[in-house]
């Protein structure tokens, strides 16, 4: 028991070490990409696409790259730069958008004040760099729960061989696969022990109380935000010629098993997508329950939020020893992509409370029906619907995860199965159909969704 928590200590503090240099690797990239975009149309144009395809593909996808590219051309770090790599997937998009969202509403009159009285590098340091910390503040606990999430996929990197390496991740995985429950069971709570004290120390306060960079410091960075895009776009062109050359010196995948993969992975889109739905509509009435919980009670939403935070930067795996006691099949895999689906649109649910018009409620005694239908969700619906198209990409994310512990068939399930077998065609077919499905529902569905919720607001 001694054993197994200092072993596990040891190993999430490796984890911690590893996802707080991607983190800061994220930000950098963050800050140069969003400024490359809010400065150029063109940039805007093609990056704006590519982000959204990028943010839908799972991790899963990502693990050719990781494998073959890293490992094959630098096998003395390659597996720490996979991981790297990995968690930096799964935190990166959010941070992206977040920050571009805040450059794109800085306001008309600061830009042009700043340009008279400052110019560009202070600008940058003063204006640019500070403008977004909230953002980056809230995107970082995000993007740290997110990474947390997929640890296990991260560290232990399988397609058709496998790659591991020391931290909480693995060790979970290892104690299992060892039958030792009690240092499975001892790193897991560990994990979750970990992440709620971070959030505590270090999230929260830097959501709250949103510190700045020393000056000194940010003027050092506004070099990198200025011209770092292109040493992103130069990396990413390097990636890209890596994997071409590594594709080209094996041998090229028969076409029946890439179409083969195709025709299985469309046809595991039926099963992946009512699980999905299920979760989302189980989040949904979370949601709405949370923000009529909140606007009744305010001094509610502190505990709400602190739970919500704690449960999402919980990896399924970690909670499957639990819900797996009293669910299986069906409703194991929905249970398992409830979490994230849950933190999703009930944050977003609960940030919707201040719109809802107590004193009209008060002073007009509105109850019942006509509180829910003609108050609350008008109010909470546009919130609801941005944390359910969240939610809807992350859940099917997740899948890769909840479907093989439930042992069911599905999408997920078939991407897990075929990257562990190497099956690099069915990999490929398997991560196109998932991110065309979740893109085009979100292009067809959710998009317009949320505009007739805002209309409704409004």
């Amino acid at each position: 028991m001694a054993e197994a928590l200092a072993l596990s200590i040891l190993s999430l503090l490796a984890t911690f070490g590893r996802m707080a240099l991607a983190l800061v690797f994220t930000v950098a990239v963050a800050y140069a990409l969003a400024y490359a975009m809010w400065r150029s149309r063109r940039v805007e144009a093609v990056m704006l696409p590519v982000l959204d395809v990028m943010q839908s593909v799972p991790v899963l996808g990502f693990f050719p790259i990781a494998l073959y590219i890293f490992v094959y051309f630098v096998p003395w770090i390659g597996a720490e730069l996979a991981a790297q790599f990995l968690i930096f997937t799964s935190m990166a998009w959010n941070m992206i958008f977040g920050i571009y969202q805040a450059f794109k509403t800085l306001p008309r009159e600061l830009l042009d004040m700043s340009r008279v009285y400052l110019n560009e590098r202070l600008e940058l340091a003063h204006v640019f760099l500070p403008a977004a910390l909230r953002s980056v503040y809230y995107n970082a606990a995000v993007s740290w729960a997110n990474a947390f999430f997929f640890i296990t996929a991260s560290e232990v990197i399988t397609l058709g061989t496998e790659v591991k390496l020391f931290g909480i991740g693995s060790f979970v995985v290892d104690a299992f696969e060892r039958g030792d429950t009690t240092a499975a069971y001892v790193g897991i709570a560990v994990g979750v022990a970990g992440n709620v004290a971070l959030y505590f120390l270090l999230w929260r306060r830097l959501m709250r109380d949103v510190p700045q960079p020393p000056s000194a410091l940010a003027e050092i960075f506004t070099p990198w935000i200025k011209h770092g895009s292109h040493a992103v776009f130069a990396s990413a062109a390097l990636l890209l010629a890596a994997a071409l050359y590594y594709a080209m010196r094996s041998p090229p995948p028969p076409a029946t098993g890439l179409l083969e993969g195709f025709a299985q992975s469309l046809a595991s889109v039926a099963p992946t997508s009512a699980r999905v739905l299920a979760a989302l509509g189980i989040s949904a009435a979370v949601g709405i329950a949370a923000v009529a919980l909140v606007v009744r009670k305010p001094e509610a939403e502190t505990p709400i939020l602190l739970a919500l935070s704690a449960l999402s930067s919980v990896p399924a795996v970690f909670l499957y020893p639990l819900i797996g006691s009293v669910a299986r099949g069906e409703a194991l895999a929905v249970a398992l992509l409830l979490p994230g689906s849950i933190v999703y649109t009930a944050l977003n649910a609960v940030a919707a409370w201040r719109d809802v018009p107590r004193d009209f409620v008060k002073a007009y005694g509105v109850r019942g029906a006509v509180y829910y239908v003609h108050v609350l969700l008008p109010a909470a619906l546009p919130y609801l619907v941005t944390g359910l198209l969240t939610a809807w990409g992350g859940a099917w994310n997740a899948t890769i995860v909840a479907e093989p512990l439930a042992d069911v068939a599905g999408l997920g399930a078939y991407m897990t199965q075929a990257a562990q077998a190497g099956n690099t065609p069915a990999l490929a077919a398997s991560v196109a159909v998932m991110s065309a499905v979740v893109i085009v529902v979100n292009k067809l569905v959710w998009r317009r969704l949320y505009n007739l919720a805002s209309q409704w607001h409004s």
